[in-house]
C-alpha cells in the first residue's frame, strides 16, 4: 500500500511540475537508489549539464545527476554510497568497429610483431614449432610485408620448417595469410585454382602459376584456414569469447558494434551470436553487442542475404544482443594495393586496385536495407571506395527520399577533401582506428611509399575536417586489425590526441593541426558511438533516464598529461546497473 501511494504521489508531482525528478532535481524514491557515487569530477556528455558531482542509480537506471547536496536524499539503508574522491566518471566507452567475438582467433600462435627481416621471422617461427611439437598444425600473427624484403614470403621458406604439418601466417591486420604447402594441399589449392576475386583477393603467384605462399584478402585464404583444422567450431570460438570478452569491462567498454563475426561461414550466422546469448543467460556477458550480418559477395543479389538479416534480427534478440545492419567492403586495403583509389598508386602506378563494389552495387545494396529498416556499414580504405559509397547513397536518398536508416564508412585512411562535405550533406557516419592514423608499426611511412607524399598530405587521416563538418564519427579497434592488449579506448585515445602510439619515439607524426582534443575522443568513444549504435536515447551520456552504463577513472584525464593517459586505471565499471568490473582494493 505504502508503495502504491508513493507512485500515486510521484505522478501527481510530474504532472504538476514536469521537472521533477530531472537532473539536479529530486528523483523518483530517495530510499530506492542502488548506488550513489558522490564527490566526483563527472563529464556527463549532457550539452545541458557537461558537469556534475554525483550520480544516483537505481535498477539498471540513472536516477539522479546532480550536485552532491542532492544525492543524499538518495541514500537509504541498503544504499551502496562510492565516495569517489575526486575522480573521473564518464559513460561507458562504446567501441564503433570490432571483431571480439571471432577476431583474437587470428592473433595466436607465435607473435612475428618487430621482426626486422624474413630470417628473424622464420626463427621465432622454428623456435615456436621446437616448443610445440605435440602440436598438429601452427599458426602465428602480425607480419608485414616490408620484414620480407624481395622475397615477398614464400611457402618454401615455411616448408623448410615443416613439412608434413600445415601452417599459416597472419599479417598484422589479418588481411592476408603466408601460407606452407602442406596448407595449401589440405584446401585442395593449386596451380589451376581460380583466384577469388582477381585483383582483390587472389594468391601471389610463381612463374608457373602455382600459389607461392601468400594469399591476398580472407576470399583467398578462409578454405584453407579451415582446412587446417585451426578455424571453426564451437569450441575455438568458445575459448576466444572466454578469454577476450571478460577483459572489456577491465577497459571501461560497455558496449560495442561488432562489424562481423567470421566463424567461419560468416554469413551463415555460424555459432558466434548464439554463444552470446547463452553468456547472457548465465549472466556473463558483460557488455551490450550491436551486430551486423557481414558479407563481402558483390556479385551476389542482395535479396537473399537481406532476407538472412531479417532471420537473424529476429533469432539474435535480446536486452544486451541485437543485430540491426549488414556490413559490407567496398574494398581492400591500401597496403597491399587492393585499396580503391582515384589515382594510381604512387608505388604501383599500374594499379588503382579492384574491386566488385561499385557505385551501382552498393546503391542496390543501400537500398534494398533501407527499404527492410536496416543500417549499412561498408569498409570503406581507398579514397575511390569513399567516393563510390557516398554516390551510392546519395542515389538511394534521391530515389527513397528521407530515411531514418543510416550509412557508416568504416575506417577512411584516405578521403578526398572534395568529399568531406557531402559525409554530413547525406547524413552518413563515419569510424576510424585511432592508431591507424599515426605511424602504428611504420603505417605511417608505409602510407608515405605508397599512396606518396602529397596524397598523404591531401588525404590521410582527415578526422578534423570531419568533425568540422558535424560528422558523426566514431572509433574502434578493430581487432584483429591491431592487437587484443590495443583494444583498450585509453590506448587509442592517447594515440590519437599525442599523434604517436603509447610507447614509441617515432618522430614521424601527422600535422598538429591533425590532432584531436580529448573531449572530440571521448565524445566519438561514448555520445557519437551510441548514435552510431541507435541507442543514444538510453546510453552514451550521463543523464537522467538513460541506463547506467559508467565508468570510473583513477585519475581525471582532463587534469593529466595526455601521455598519461594510457596507463590510466579503469578502476569500476558498471554496465546495465550492475558492476563488472571493480579494482582489487578500491
Amino acid at each position: 500500500m505504502k508503495t502504491a501511494l508513493t507512485i500515486v504521489s510521484w505522478l501527481l508531482c510530474l504532472l504538476l511540475n514536469p521537472s521533477y525528478g530531472l537532473a539536479g532535481e529530486d528523483g523518483l524514491d530517495a530510499s530506492s537508489a542502488d548506488y550513489v557515487f558522490r564527490n566526483g569530477k563527472v563529464y556527463t556528455l549532457d550539452e545541458k549539464q557537461p558537469w556534475a558531482e554525483s550520480v544516483a542509480v537505481t535498477g539498471n537506471q540513472i536516477a539522479y545527476v546532480g550536485e552532491n547536496g542532492g544525492s543524499a536524499k538518495w541514500v537509504g539503508p541498503e544504499t551502496k554510497v562510492v565516495d569517489l574522491k575526486g575522480r573521473l566518471l564518464l559513460p561507458g566507452f562504446i567501441d564503433g568497429h570490432n571483431h571480439y567475438v571471432a577476431g583474437a582467433a587470428t592473433k595466436r600462435g607465435v607473435n612475428l610483431t618487430g621482426s626486422q627481416n624474413t630470417e628473424e621471422m622464420l626463427q621465432r617461427i622454428r623456435d615456436y614449432v621446437t616448443a610445440n611439437p605435440q602440436k598438429g598444425a601452427y599458426m602465428g600473427f602480425n607480419w608485414e610485408f616490408p620484414m620480407f624484403g624481395e622475397t615477398g614470403g614464400t611457402r618454401q621458406e615455411l616448408d623448410a620448417i615443416s613439412r608434413n604439418k600445415p601452417m599459416i601466417f597472419f599479417n598484422e591486420d589479418t588481411h592476408h595469410v603466408w601460407f606452407n604447402t602442406q596448407a595449401m594441399k589440405l584446401a585442395g589449392i593449386g596451380k589451376d585454382t581460380p583466384d577469388p576475386v582477381p585483383g582483390g583477393s587472389y594468391f601471389q603467384r610463381g612463374p608457373d602459376g602455382t600459389p607461392s605462399g601468400i594469399a591476398i584478402e580472407p576470399d583467398a585464404w578462409q578454405h584453407m584456414a579451415i582446412a587446417t583444422g585451426l578455424f571453426g567450431g564451437k569450441e575455438m570460438l568458445q575459448d576466444i569469447v572466454d578469454e577476450v570478452l571478460p577483459l572489456m569491462p577491465k577497459l571501461g567498454i560497455t558496449a560495442y558494434h561488432d562489424m562481423g563475426i567470421w566463424a567461419p561461414d560468416m554469413p551463415k550466422g555460424y555459432l558466434g551470436f548464439e554463444l552470446l546469448l547463452d553468456m547472457e543467460k548465465a549472466g556473463k556477458l558483460p557488455c551490450r553487442v550491436v551486430g551486423n550480418y557481414a558479407t563481402r559477395d558483390g556479385k551476389a543479389s542482395p535479396d537473399e542475404h537481406i532476407q538472412a538479416l531479417k532471420e537473424w534480427n529476429v533469432r539474435y534478440r535480446s536486452d544486451l544482443v541485437q543485430v540491426t545492419g549488414i556490413k559490407v567492403w567496398a574494398d581492400g586495403v591500401f597496403l597491399a594495393h587492393t585499396g580503391v583509389q582515384i589515382e594510381p598508386y604512387a608505388d604501383q602506378p599500374d594499379t588503382q586496385g579492384e574491386s566488385d563494389w561499385t557505385s551501382d552495387v552498393l546503391a542496390r545494396w543501400i537500398e534494398a536495407a533501407y527499404s527492410a529498416g536496416f543500417d549499412v556499414n561498408i569498409h570503406t580504405d581507398g579514397d575511390l571506395a569513399a567516393r563510390r559509397s557516398l554516390d551510392a547513397v546519395e542515389r538511394v536518398a534521391q530515389k527513397l527520399g528521407p530515411s531514418a536508416r543510416l550509412t557508416t564508412l568504416h575506417h577512411l585512411p584516405t578521403i578526398h577533401p572534395d568529399d568531406i562535405p557531402r559525409f554530413a550533406a547525406l547524413g552518413v557516419g563515419a569510424n576510424m582506428t585511432p592508431v591507424w592514423l599515426v605511424d602504428y608499426k611504420g603505417q605511417y611511412g608505409e602510407a608515405n611509399r605508397i599512396l606518396g607524399k602529397e596524397k598523404v598530405e591531401k588525404e590521410y587521416g582527415l578526422l578534423i575536417p570531419l568533425l568540422e563538418a558535424g560528422v558523426n564519427v566514431t572509433f574502434g579497434s578493430d581487432i584483429p586489425g591491431t592487437d587484443v592488449a590495443e583494444a583498450a579506448p585509453l590506448f587509442q585515445i592517447q594515440a590519437a590526441v599525442t599523434g604517436r602510439v603509447p610507447g614509441s619515439a617515432t618522430t614521424a607524426m601527422p600535422p598538429a593541426n591533425r590532432l584531436p582534443s580529448l573531449r572530440q575522443m571521448i565524445n566519438g568513444y561514448t555520445l557519437a558511438g551510441a548514435r552510431q549504435l541507435r541507442m543514444a536515447d538510453r546510453i552514451g551520456s550521463i543523464e537522467v533516464g538513460k541506463l547506467a552504463d559508467l565508468i570510473v577513472l583513477e585519475k581525471n584525464l582532463f587534469d593529466i598529461p595526455p601521455d598519461e593517459i594510457a596507463a590510466t586505471q579503469v578502476l569500476l565499471t558498471m554496465m546495465n546497473g550492475k558492476v563488472r568490473h571493480r579494482e582489487a582494493g578500491w
